[in-house]
């Protein structure tokens, strides 16, 4: 999977093409032996527009396209350099049609890719994804980077399931800290580990303490109990998928449950 701007992509495309059919209605209008004076600002962006789409036709291995972007890059490139900018007709015409050779070569190519658009909450996720979970949880639990990034993209594709699946790792690490923290013994397995824990949750709540603490292991066991539940059935049938309802639930409750973590095991 490769990722590309499209916005750009977009933009130098129509450039290229409008400067093309500017140039050719220049050309029409001229006489054969005339000389066109092109603006240097717009040969600039032709220019530049060019340099963008030969990038993305190199990344997205695209060789018609590559091939005659640096055929228009080769030609245009002199004059994107030049004060004064004239042409002859030969050359306008050489441009024209490596432009328009771009734009259909483009058109063929891309046909044969397959193309998902990511909406911009979820293109959130994958730009920022440890930071949006949490990045002070990072700080206190580095080892659940990677769980964390790779459920945030799993997230923004939808692929519930797999998020899900990556959120139970990193919940496995909180729930470890939480038991080493009430002193709870930790099992041979993550289940094992939950079910000791919420009997030292339930232990500490029993104890005189003040109101704070109280409510903190109080909701903690809440948080617990929504993991468990959560996580129960896949741990135990792997034909179990979740839909995107519930793994948004799960991942939101899991990043509250070692948030809340993370705040009691700081000072």
């Amino acid at each position: 999977m490769r990722r590309i701007d499209l916005a750009n992509l977009l933009a130098s495309s129509s450039n290229i093409a409008m400067f093309a059919d500017k140039m050719a209605q220049m050309i029409e209008r001229l006489g054969d032996h005339s000389m066109i004076e092109l603006q240097r600002d717009r040969v600039v962006l032709f220019f530049q527009s060019i340099c963008q789409v030969l990038d993305t036709a190199a990344w997205l291995e695209l060789p018609a396209t590559a091939s005659a972007a640096k055929r228009a890059q080769t030609l245009s490139g002199r004059l994107a350099r030049a004060d004064r900018v004239l042409i002859g007709q030969q050359v306008g015409r050489e441009i024209v049609a490596a432009a328009h050779h771009i734009t259909t070569s483009m058109t063929a190519e891309l046909a044969k890719h397959h193309t998902y658009v990511v909406m911009p909450p979820e293109g959130l996720l994958l730009d920022h994804g440890p930071g949006a979970f949490g990045s002070e949880l990072l700080d206190v639990f580095p080892e659940i980077r990677q769980d964390v990034s790779a459920a945030a993209q799993c997230r923004a594709y939808e692929l519930w399931t797999a998020c899900v699946m990556h959120l139970m790792r990193v919940a496995e690490v909180g729930i470890g800290r939480l038991a080493d923290h009430v002193q709870a013994p930790r099992g041979n397995n993550w289940g094992a580990t939950a079910a000791n824990l919420s009997k030292g949750l339930e232990s500490a709540r029993k104890v005189d303490g003040d109101g704070t603490t109280k409510q903190w292991l109080s909701e903690a066991a809440t948080y617990l109990n929504f993991v468990k539940n959560g996580f129960r059935n896949p741990a135990m049938h792997p034909e179990k998928t979740f839909d995107r309802e519930q793994a948004i639930a799960i991942y939101d409750n899991t990043r509250n449950f070692m948030r809340l973590i993370a705040a009691r095991l700081v000072p």
